[in-house]
């Protein structure tokens, strides 16, 4: 194939690779909801006409920065404006011309920017797409691939472009490799290896294809290996809170779906504290009220204690409960304790209660801190619960009644179908039937592998064809469940009771992290429901009432035989139903399931990247296209195919001319030498010519040099590749010359200074 062909299939080539790589951003998003579509894009915005898909808008983006990066030395100038004008045109559609028509529209990239933060701050991939998340990624996207082109066409550093489509692409196939990245990447890998074949030109285009070909093979296979990697599912999914950092600042938050499961996953075994108590019990952190769609936080921080319904009303018979507290490893200023707190000793300075009834410590508590507290536990009567009514104050309807808008359909439809088969005529009944609906009879699951995508649809998934999750789904969907149906609930985390280690000594750790329901009793205070299945409330927290002593009455045709048979099943062995049989499979075998990368693979990875780095920065130092840089790379390859310890290699260059050390460094390799001496000859004549030499004859010369070094063997050339050798000695002669300049620098300085004393001293008289 003619010069003029091979360039010609390279840049087809490339045009692949950066549309194949610009375009697969499209799996950061998610199609349109049921019965929703794209809103916020102004009607003549790209993705508005094409029915508000993303893939139109980045495959676009992907192709303009190729064009823009393929326009020469114009490149640079024209990058800014395209990104400017085609993001507007992407998400807004054509810019207005008047100036208050600006204004509005910077306002509104200002807004939409600011929903976009919150989006990918709350919510995991795949989002639905709006019109800041293509104001942020569109960028992005052209930059990536402008910067791919020109380093292909103009750098002469395909290695350099397929390596950063290449990496865009294993990230994003983080993301969801069978869902959707799939095509995308087999479409760069066919561009790239097809780039890697035609790039160059010559002989020393024959040796640049068999180090593309090495690199896109590399490429590919960690673009492979991406997706199946112990930290990939991490990498973009929805932001979450650890243990450590509930209550040490700002609003806690729990995510529907992260958070806890943080801990129940990768931080399992992490002990967190160590409880002695006369009484197992759940161990209580804080409350969460209001729910966005996608999050639980708390709002009651500013209000008093009381403000919202009394945690237990006067009359109420209680238990005391003593417990010592052992911080381990945590930090956190919660004060966790069995409910309800009542008494706390003084090795807590400047404790405080809350409005929800939690406690807060001045300053955050640390490994080895210790505090002794008294639980009043509340243990009302079933009849009182039934007859409490719900003559609940405004401040409890208002915060415990609310329902964001975004609340899915399914969650009314699943509040009818318990009104329609359980007893509800009471609100304590229907706190019993919408427990007993999710542990038991809805069909749901306990799974701590689940995971819902889209944070903002994980309610409807969860109460739909889902049916698993683990404690937040179910506590979310209660609560949720509960407020439908007009009875006042929140969500509380904390953790279960522990392992027993001693006599009334309980260690708990990450996988007993927890959370349930609170629910408003007029007249009794808030009481505590667990709807997560295989779990349930200590006897002590519920000895006057037992979840299935109480259970409604069922209208859907069950055996109320066979239902209480396995009821009473049930409460035989309460310590079994605290932790599910799903909760720790990897106890079962022994194993530990901790998500971390492992040791070993960190350790490979980080060495991997480092051999790389050294080809990679090797053909970098030499795209800048100058005459030294050509003599470097011809002795660095010369230098570093040589065996440790040779006499030629270790020879100091500035003991020789160039042609002695390319004569040297080529005879001890066995080449022929004639073509470096010709080289040698042609980068003489530019350093000492008194006009600027032609620099295509450097370049015609060395590449008959290189042609000549390919006469190696190839696994000695590879292994030359990956040898900093030369790298550190071009290091260590900067430095050295580096060293040499700021010694004269100072010595002519010191003897300025010097003759100005002198001169100074000579004039007195």
């Amino acid at each position: 194939m003619t010069g003029r062909g091979a360039a010609g299939v390279e840049r087809v080539a490339l045009c692949v690779a950066v549309l194949a790589a610009g375009a697969a951003f499209s799996v950061l998003f998610a199609e349109s909801g049921p019965g929703s579509g794209p809103s916020g894009f102004g009607a003549g915005s790209l993705v508005g006409l094409f029915g508000g898909g993303a893939f139109p808008a980045f495959f676009g983006a992907a192709l303009l920065a190729f064009l823009v990066g393929s326009a020469g030395r114009f490149r640079l100038v024209l990058l800014p404006p395209a990104i400017l004008l085609y993001t507007l045109l992407a998400a807004y559609g054509a810019p207005p011309l008047s100036l208050s028509g600006l204004r509005e529209l910077s306002q509104r990239v200002g807004a939409d920017l600011l929903q976009a933060s919150n989006t990918m701050y709350f919510e995991p991939a795949p989002y639905a797409v709006a019109p800041g998340l293509i104001v942020v990624f569109v960028p992005m996207v052209m930059v990536i691939c402008a910067f791919a082109t020109s380093a292909a066409l103009y750098e002469r550093a395909p290695l350099i472009s397929i390596a950063t489509l290449g990496l865009t692409v294993g990230v994003l196939s983080t993301i969801s490799f069978e869902a959707g990245i799939g095509p995308f990447f087999a479409v760069f890998l066919f561009g790239s290896l097809v780039l890697a074949l035609f790039s160059g030109a010559g002989g020393e285009g024959r040796s640049l294809r068999r180090v593309g070909l090495v690199g896109a093979a590399l490429v590919g296979g960690l673009v492979l290996l991406l997706p199946s990697l112990p930290f990939a599912s991490a990498t973009l999914s929805g932001g979450s809170i650890d243990w450590t950092e509930i209550g040490t600042g700002g609003p806690s938050r729990l995510d529907v779906q992260a958070d806890v499961g943080e801990y129940l996953n990768s931080g399992r075994e992490t002990e967190l504290m160590r409880v002695s108590s006369t009484e197992p019990l759940y161990w209580r952190g804080g409350t969460l009220d209001s729910f966005d769609g996608v999050r639980w936080s708390s709002t009651t921080g500013d209000g008093s204690y009381g403000d919202y319904g009394e945690e237990v009303a006067e009359g109420i018979p209680s238990s005391p409960v003593v417990q010592s507290v052992e911080v381990l490893d945590s930090e956190t200023d919660l004060i966790f304790g069995g409910y309800r707190i009542s008494g706390i000793s003084n090795d807590v300075p400047d404790a405080s209660r809350n409005a929800d009834g939690s406690w807060t410590a001045g300053e955050p508590f640390t490994e080895g801190d210790y505090y002794r507290i008294l639980s009043e536990v509340p243990q009302p009567t079933a009849a009182q619960l039934r007859r409490s009514g719900t003559a609940y104050p405004e401040s409890v309807r208002e915060k415990y009644l609310d329902l964001p808008a975004s609340t899915p359909e399914n969650v009314s439809a699943t509040a009818e179908e318990i009104r329609q088969n359980y007893n509800t005529n009471t609100p304590y009944a229907t706190a019993r039937a919408v427990e007993r609906y999710l542990t038991t009879d809805g069909g749901f699951t306990y799974n701590l592998d689940v995971d819902y995508r889209r944070a903002d649809w994980a309610v409807e998934e969860f109460l739909g064809d889902g049916r698993e999750g683990f404690c937040t789904q179910f506590a979310t969907a209660m609560a949720l469940i509960l407020r439908d149906m007009d009875v006042p609930s929140r969500v509380v985390y904390g953790a279960t009771t522990g392992e027993e280690v001693g006599e009334n000594v309980y260690l708990v750790r990450g996988e007993n992290m927890h959370t349930w329901v609170e629910v408003y009793f007029p007249g009794v205070g808030w009481y505590p429901f667990d709807p997560t299945p295989g779990f349930a409330m200590p006897e002590t927290m519920q000895s006057n009432v037992p979840r299935l002593d109480e259970t409604p009455s069922l209208g859907d045709g069950t055996p109320q035989a066979e239902s209480r048979a396995t009821e009473e099943r049930e409460q035989e062995a309460p310590e079994e139903l605290e932790v599910s049989p799903e909760e720790d499979p990897a106890r079962a075998d022994g194993a530990t399931s901790g998500a971390g990368l492992p040791g070993w693979l960190g350790v490979a990875l980080l060495g991997g990247l480092f051999i790389a780095a050294v080809p990679v920065t090797k053909r970098l130092l030499l795209s800048r296209g100058r005459p030294e840089d050509y003599y470097r790379d011809l002795a660095g390859r010369l230098a570093d195919a040589l065996p440790p310890g040779s006499v030629a290699a270790d020879e100091p260059p500035s003991s020789l001319t160039v042609e002695e050390r390319l004569s040297l460094l080529s005879g001890a390799l066995g080449l022929d030498g004639r073509p470096f001496a010709g080289f040698a000859d042609a980068y003489s004549e530019h350093l000492y010519a008194r006009e600027v030499a032609d620099g295509r004859a450097i370049r015609r010369a060395y590449r008959r040099a290189v042609s000549e070094y390919a006469k190696l063997p190839l696994w000695r050339r590879a292994l030359a590749a990956l040898n900093p050798a030369s790298l550190l000695g071009r290091a260590r002669h900067r430095l050295s010359g580096e060293a040499s300049r700021l010694a004269g620098s100072a010595s002519v300085r010191a003897a300025k200074v010097r003759r100005t004393l002198e001169e100074r001293l000579g004039r007195r008289p």
